[in-house]
């Protein structure tokens, strides 16, 4: 994979749009000062592809949104094998605002969508283009430097531990852990079986269910007599409760023949009081006639006289309602003089409701007042209106003009301060250039120090006649041997490199404050000017304004006010509330006479018709009177013919219904006599000669219900055993099933117990590291001898580190005693052997060497740079990130990273 393009925004410190280009780049630096956003681009890469980064993982991501912004956006387009592919992410506060996007570059120059099957099928087709998992990727192509030089001074053990967790090698550790406990949960289930089939199995045997099949047999055969004997049982009990049913029947029957022939002399006795009640029934409608005769007449007598009453009491209400009537008619008279008066009210009420929409109040008073004009007013108003935005206008103006002034003293200020700003840029630039020919003059003095020193150190291997170990030739003369005193010149170029940085900073950040103040000034230049001109105009505006208004126009509306509000006191204080009472009093008056003919009608009406009741009612106890006596007479009549009074006629009479009643019961009590005695005749033919014995039946009951009782017994044990036998049998099952698992688990016990054995520490992880650490070594040989111009070799020796140095006759030392730059070289070595190491037969497009070089003096520092101008890229994109700028300087290509108030931004510099 090799990254070619990286666009972000809002994400950590880059909170402006950023796009960055690699597609040229090979051997580069990522420089910056501390938190300017170095690691931030590599973590802007690892979101795009995998949704996480090295430091926070894959929560908590909410920490990369840049403060204040609703979210971020990624976008890294990258090549495997020649084909260009695109990954987008963006992510905001809430979980619905995060997506997604993978895209291919296709032959004819357009994106293909590879976006579908949701957030986690196209995380993992970015992962499947790419090649590498997320931590596979972070160690091959983001390489920790550090880790390195602990591989490198580490005991064996610590070595193999560091080895492990950076290649990965902990899930060996993991697969002897799981063997572990899979064999300790296998010996638990083995354990719990075999003491489940030894404690609740032991007596589940075949013969066990074979016993309780016979005796369940024998058990049904019982069941089976007993039910014979309980049919019989049964049969007997159903004849003898039909003889029992036939005798109580005629018990029963006896019984109500002798009630019926107890009542016969009480019935006969009714049916003779029915037939005198029968006699005298003819004369009962006569006497009902006469009594009803008489009541009608004495009623008609009592609604006469309420008729004359109610009469009287009608004529003299009538009376009273003509003299209201004329009263009111009096009254309405006044109306027409107060309904003038309201009209007066009306045009005062109008006059108060214009006065209010005037802004007006009836006490408003003027020496001068003028008489109402509604156009005159409407006139003055809009003058005192537009006289009164003149004046605010010219207040706002007044006020933005001295702001202007303001902003102008402040403007030439930053203009006085820019020019100081770039005299001091030159001055630092000059300084600059001057500490880097003095730096650069001192680096070459140090150096022929050392190279002197070098062969002064030589001096005393040398032997006149002897070979020299370098050339190989014969010593001839002896060189002289002058006294080399490095120190003063390491202090010299130590505190001449600490100027050049120092000027190099305080250069950048001039830089980046004068252009921030020169775009403000430049912004701000036409800004001003254009408020100028904006003020100016207003101001011409406002003056033509003025002269359209003319005299006062305030003094002229307030006297026509004046004027209204006299017309309206002196219709009252409210003449709105006066002539609503006016217009009630109008409408009482009216509405009095009205009722007052109301009322005479209702009266005249009444009286009229209490005359007519009264005349129909004379009439009608007229006629009451005449037939109460002519039906006196037709009952008088009647009783002489029974020879019997009114009172023996009621006392013999009865309800037609009593009558009815008693004839009835005669009749009854004869045919039901004569049915029971025939009924009777019947039982007793059936019961016959032999007697019936409850004794019999009750024997019959209980016999039965022992045989129901040991039949239920029977059935009960042979349903008991039943169940006995089908869960013997099941257990038995249970227990072959139980059986071959155990034998299972203890085969499958045996493989895992040999697994964990085998994976374990001191035997086949020791074996992987070894091997790897004997590839590791391999490979950061060779790259090591590359990068150090040939001189040195990692190599193991008794269990540690050391490094061969081919310019020193081959001389063998510890890996402990390497200078800081000697040491860097190594761990470099090894960190790009692990990464292609992990990177298997994945070709890697992109190294980033992280931050290591820090701490580094300039002798080391130098070394690391000669290291890195002789690393072969081999095709792969290189990128050292670096706070250190004399090492940057040394690479082919810059990134410099620098940070301000509205963030981050990256600039590409080429030598």
């Amino acid at each position: 994979m090799k990254p070619i393009k990286l666009e972000l925004q809002g994400f950590t410190a880059f909170r402006q749009f950023t796009s960055l280009e690699f597609g040229d780049l090979e051997l580069f630096a990522l420089v910056g000062p501390t938190g300017s956003g170095k690691s931030s681009l590599l973590d802007a890469m690892t979101f795009a592809l995998y949704g996480q980064t090295a430091r926070l993982g894959a929560s908590g991501l909410d920490a990369l949104i840049s403060q204040g912004e609703r979210g971020l956006s990624v976008s890294l387009t990258f090549e495997v094998a020649g084909v260009t592919y695109r990954a987008s992410r963006t992510k905001g506060r809430k979980q619905a605002e995060n997506e997604v996007r993978f895209e291919r570059l296709d032959a004819d120059g357009r994106w293909a969508n590879l976006s579908d099957g949701g957030a986690k099928g196209i995380s993992e087709r970015i992962r499947r283009a790419v090649g590498l998992d997320f931590r596979t990727f972070a160690r091959s192509v983001m390489l920790p430097q550090g880790e390195f030089s602990r591989v490198l001074h580490g005991t064996g053990k610590e070595r193999q531990a560091l080895l492990g967790e950076l290649t990965g090698l902990d899930h060996v550790a993991a697969m002897q852990r799981v063997a572990s406990d899979r064999a300790k949960t296998l010996k638990l289930e083995a354990q719990g079986l075999s003491g489940l089939l030894d404690s609740e199995y032991a007596g589940v045997t075949a013969e066990a269910a074979d016993t309780l099949r016979r005796e369940r047999e024998v058990t049904d055969a019982e069941a089976r007599r007993l039910t014979d004997a309980r049919d019989a049982l049964q049969a007997a009990q159903l004849r003898l409760r039909e003889q029992e049913r036939v005798w109580k029947a005629r018990e029963d029957t006896a019984r109500r023949v002798t009630a019926l022939e107890a009542r016969a002399a009480g019935v006969q006795a009714g049916a003779e009081q029915a037939a005198r009640a029968r006699r005298v029934s003819g004369v009962l409608p006569l006497l009902d006639a006469a009594e009803r005769a008489r009541i009608a007449a004495e009623r008609e007598v009592r609604d006469l006289q309420a008729a004359r009453a109610a009469a009287d009491v009608a004529a003299r209400a009538a009376q009273v309602a003509a003299a209201a009537l004329d009263a009111a008619q009096t009254a309405e008279a006044t109306i027409p003089s107060l309904e003038a008066r309201a009209e007066a009210l009306r045009d005062a009420e109008g006059d108060a409701a214009r006065l209010k929409r005037a802004g007006g109040t009836p006490q408003t008073t003027h020496a001068q007042p003028l008489d109402w004009d509604e156009d005159a007013f409407q006139t003055a108003r809009e003058g005192a209106q537009r006289a009164e935005k003149n004046r605010q206008e010219r207040t706002l103006i007044s006020t933005e003009r001295t702001s202007l002034r303001a902003a102008q003293d402040r403007f030439a200020a930053e203009e006085r301060a820019q020019e100081q700003g770039q005299a001091e840029l030159a001055r630092v630039q000059r300084e600059g250039t001057q500490a880097k020919t003095d730096l650069e003059t001192a680096q070459k003095a140090l150096e022929a120090a050392r190279i002197d020193a070098g062969l002064a150190s030589y001096r005393a291997h040398l032997h006149v006649g002897d070979d020299c170990p370098l050339c190989a030739q014969t010593v001839r003369t002896l060189p002289a041997a002058p006294a080399a005193d490095l120190s003063d010149w390491e202090a010299q170029v130590a505190a001449l490199g600490a100027t050049l940085e120092d000027r190099r900073t305080r250069f950048t950040d001039l830089r980046s404050t004068q252009k921030v103040r020169q775009a403000w000034l430049d912004e701000k230049r036409g800004e001003y000017r254009n408020w100028d001109e904006q003020l100016t105009q207003r101001e011409a505006d406002l003056r033509s304004a003025e002269a359209l208004v003319v005299g006062d126009p305030q003094t002229d509306a307030t006297r026509l006010l004046a004027g209204l509000a006299a017309r309206v006191r002196a219709a009252g204080p409210d003449p709105a509330r006066a002539r609503r009472a006016a217009l009630a009093d109008i409408q009482a008056l009216r509405s009095a006479t009205q009722a007052a003919l109301g009322t005479v009608a209702r009266a005249q009406g009444d009286a009229a018709a209490t005359a007519a009741t009264l005349r129909g009612v004379q009439g009608t106890a007229d006629r009451r009177e005449q037939e109460a006596a002519e039906a006196l007479a037709t009952l008088s009549a009647a009783l002489n013919a029974l020879n019997l009074d009114a009172a023996q006629a009621r006392a013999a009479a009865l309800p037609e219904a009593d009558i009815a009643a008693l004839e009835e019961t005669a009749r009854t009590h004869t045919a039901q006599l004569a049915q029971l005695r025939e009924a009777l005749s019947e039982l007793d033919r059936q019961l016959g000669a032999a007697p019936f014995d409850p004794a019999a039946l009750a024997q019959a009951a209980r016999d039965l219900t022992a045989t129901d009782a040991a039949l239920s017994a029977a059935r009960e044990r042979a349903g008991s055993l039943a169940e006995q036998e089908r869960s013997v049998r099941e257990r038995l099952e249970r227990k072959a099933e139980l059986q071959d698992r155990a034998l299972a688990a203890s085969r499958t016990l045996d493989t895992w117990q040999s697994l964990t054995n085998s994976l374990r520490a001191n035997e086949f992880q020791q074996f992987l590291l070894a091997e790897i650490e004997a590839q590791l070594l391999t490979r950061a040989g060779i790259l090591l001898h590359e990068i150090s111009d040939g001189r040195y070799r990692l190599a193991l020796q008794t269990g540690e580190y050391v490094v061969q140095d081919l310019w020193n006759a081959g001389e063998v030392r510890g890996v402990k005693t390497l200078s800081g730059g000697e040491t860097f070289l190594a761990s470099l070595a090894l960190a790009i052997a692990l990464s292609d190491y992990l990177a298997g037969n994945k070709v890697l497009g992109a190294l980033f060497l992280d931050e290591g070089f820090g701490t580094l003096d300039p002798q080391a520092l130098e070394a690391v740079a000669n290291a890195l101008e002789n690393l072969r890229t081999q095709g792969r994109m290189v990128g050292v990130v670096t706070h250190v700028e004399s090492l940057s300087e040394r690479l082919p290509s810059r990134l410099l990273v620098t940070k301000s108030v509205a963030g981050s931004s990256v600039q590409r510099l080429d030598l």
